[in-house]
């Protein structure tokens, strides 16, 4: 199938991610050329879940929501996904002994979807010679165990610093670097930074509010720029910290070990912890 330079971008990103778990270059060009190229509006529902159509997506353009449905009619927003990030992973076993996913996919921006069967890449997988499959999943092992530490990592950290490793790794994923700083593409909400880092909307809105009075973020048009003062330094965690921006009032930012007022602290930060699980 002949793509287009923007899908080819897409693409590299994704053959570079599949490097580090092993597979061979041939089964993932075999994978890409089996591809269905599928576009989308704004705010269709790409994924749903429980669904068990078998199949899994790659982005080739634009920008997705991954929602976690929680149980009581409401979800929590998980990760913010872009060229060359798979979706739409069938992630558990249903009462019928169904492969079902667990994730929502909702299209942020207009966007391409390249789909691929899950059964044809499971067989690819089966072919494949012993120690290759030691090798992916010895590299799968250290992918979820690097989530894992994440998460513990995240869990407890102040709400400030949680703000700052999100910002940060949206700005490594889909930033655009300028002479201002670094442009996040994608238009991001106070509401979906909340549900990224389990608190309040006003507490993101303060936020943003000490950090663009400190220096290290602007707004221009619909989409946050972080400007040169902002350390990304070797490690996300290593990002500005409240002590390294200028005097300011200082509010209760500090994770509690229970929830939040809004009911959301812990289960927002288990969902953003998910990241790249989906």
């Amino acid at each position: 199938m002949r793509m287009n330079h923007q899908h080819e971008e897409g693409f590299t990103i994704l053959r570079a991610s599949l490097s580090h778990l092993k597979l061979p270059l041939e089964l993932v060009d075999e994978v890409i050329e089996r591809h269905i190229a599928v576009a989308f509006e704004k705010g269709a529902l790409a994924f749903c879940e429980g669904n068990t159509d078998g199949m899994i997506a790659c982005i080739l353009s634009g920008y997705v929501k991954v929602y976690c449905p929680v149980g009581d009619g409401n979800r929590t927003l998980v990760r913010l996904a872009g060229p060359g990030e798979i979706i739409g992973y069938s992630d558990y076993v249903d009462e019928k002994g169904r492969n079902a996913r667990l994730f929502e996919v909702q299209v942020a921006s207009k966007c391409t979807l390249a789909l691929f069967n899950r059964d044809h890449v499971a067989r690819l997988l089966a072919a494949l010679p012993t120690e290759n499959l030691i090798a992916i999943l010895a590299a799968l092992n250290t992918f979820w165990s690097e989530n894992l530490r994440f998460f513990t990592t995240l869990l407890n950290l102040p709400f400030w610093d949680r703000l700052t490793i999100v910002l940060s790794d949206l700005a490594k994923r889909a930033g655009v670097r300028d002479a201002e700083g670094i442009i996040l593409i994608p238009e991001v909400f106070h509401e979906d930074l909340a549900e990224m880092i389990g608190c309040s909307r006003p507490m993101v809105s303060r936020l943003i509010a000490q950090m663009v009075e400190s220096g290290l973020l602007t707004r221009r048009g619909k989409q946050y720029v972080l400007l040169k003062r902002w350390d990304f330094g070797d490690d996300s965690r290593s990002c500005p910290k409240r002590s390294e921006a200028v005097s300011l009032p200082r509010t209760s930012t500090f994770a509690p070990r229970t929830p939040s007022a809004n009911g959301s602290a812990s289960r927002g930060v288990t969902a953003y912890a998910a990241r790249g699980s989906d």
